[in-house]
């Protein structure tokens, strides 16, 4: 394979030997990518960050000429946060707008539905914030960027164990299959560790009255409450958790926690939360840090770890653009995607495995005084 480049500011940045700024195609040349992102439904609040992420990285790359005389194009559409919605926009990706790659839906539970219909069509999807088991499972030509729950989950329980010495746990989960299998992960860590779970609860997942689960956990007196949870509830049940005496009781949130959206919405009711990090800001790594300066002038924010997935995921695609010949050939894409290794990005050193999920370090984040910082 063709080594990987990586963008840093304005400058491309060698990696193994790597040409910067080598043409890939001639002038006027457009390589598409699609998005599709939850920009209206539950959740409305996450697809946004990652449309900006999407954003701040094309423009890079245009810029940057890292694809030579080829321009980025990335077309974004609403997924809805709906399956019937997503199906859609995917439909229209593989069938009209000639994309050569898709990132998204964000949702776990709508990946499950659509993606097929990319496999199907032999057009690479990378999935930038599904972290439910089964997605890559879909096929050959399904990839992605984040970090599963099953990843993340033995690492959180172990420093979890060690740091608070609990040995008593409560779950609670959404009955969901990407829900579900998240809450499966933190039990066998659990398990694994020799912690007894004291009490399980399930919630329905358009449900938003949480009182009848938290008070029966409330009644357990566990040393801690380990929480997954589709992203529109995230925030909700910490408020309620508070409320309904888990004051002083450590909550370990699935990575549908890590987000700033999760943190202003919360309020109060967040400190203390502990979360396994695909992404944390407090990462020092150049590459990191110009991402976070670099989003922070555009839009006056920083980004949570939907908008770096998805920044990085422009990069993942545009790299593997250079590497595959081809501006416009899905199968040359995927043959290149699965080649990939060592591509500098915010996320940390980022390879594929032989399953095409996400290989880098994860870390463990809590929140202090409203702001994530390692745990």
């Amino acid at each position: 394979m063709a080594a990987a480049c990586v963008l840093l500011g304005v400058t491309l940045l060698a990696v193994s030997g790597c040409a910067p700024g080598r043409p890939v195609g001639p002038n006027g040349q457009v390589a598409r990518l699609g998005a599709a992102l939850s920009l209206t439904g539950p959740a409305r609040l996450f697809g946004a960050a990652q449309r900006s992420g999407i954003r701040l990285a094309q423009d890079e790359i245009n810029q940057s000429h890292m694809l030579g005389n080829t321009r980025l194009d990335v077309l974004i559409e609403d997924d809805g946060s709906d399956r019937a919605h997503a199906s859609a926009v995917f439909q229209g990706f593989v069938e009209n707008s000639q994309v050569v790659a898709i990132m998204g839906p964000t949702l776990s539970d709508t990946a499950l539905s659509v993606d097929p219909v990319a496999q199907q069509a032999g057009v690479p999807v990378l999935a930038i914030s599904n972290a439910a088991s089964g997605i890559t499972q879909i096929g050959n030509s399904i990839f992605r960027d984040c970090l599963t729950e099953s990843q993340l989950a033995p690492q959180i329980v172990k420093l979890v164990r060690s740091r608070l010495k609990i040995h008593n746990a409560a779950l609670l989960h959404s009955d969901t299959d990407p829900n579900r299998t998240g809450s499966h992960a933190f039990k066998k860590a659990l398990e694994d560790l020799g912690v007894h779970i004291g009490i399980e609860q399930v919630f329905a997942p358009d449900q938003t009255d949480f009182s009848a689960q938290l008070d029966e956990i409330a009644a357990s007196h566990p040393d801690a409450l380990f929480i997954t949870a589709p992203a529109h509830s995230a925030a909700p049940i910490l408020v309620q958790a508070r409320q309904h005496g888990l004051t002083n009781v450590p909550i370990i949130g699935s990575s549908t926690f890590n987000s700033d959206t999760v943190l202003r919405s919360a309020g109060d009711a967040a400190e203390g939360l502990i979360v396994g990090s695909a992404w944390s800001a407090a990462n020092p790594s150049a590459r990191n840090q110009q991402f976070i300066q670099s989003y922070h002038a555009r839009y006056g924010v920083d980004p949570d770890q939907f908008a770096a997935q998805a920044y990085t995921g422009v990069f993942i695609l545009a790299t593997a653009l250079r590497d595959a010949g081809s501006m416009s050939d899905p199968r040359a894409e995927r043959d290149a995607l699965e080649r990939l290794k060592t591509l500098e990005t915010p996320l940390g050193m980022f390879s594929f495995d032989a399953a095409r999920d996400a290989a880098y370090a994860p870390s463990v984040q809590i929140v202090r005084h409203g702001r994530f910082q390692l745990l």
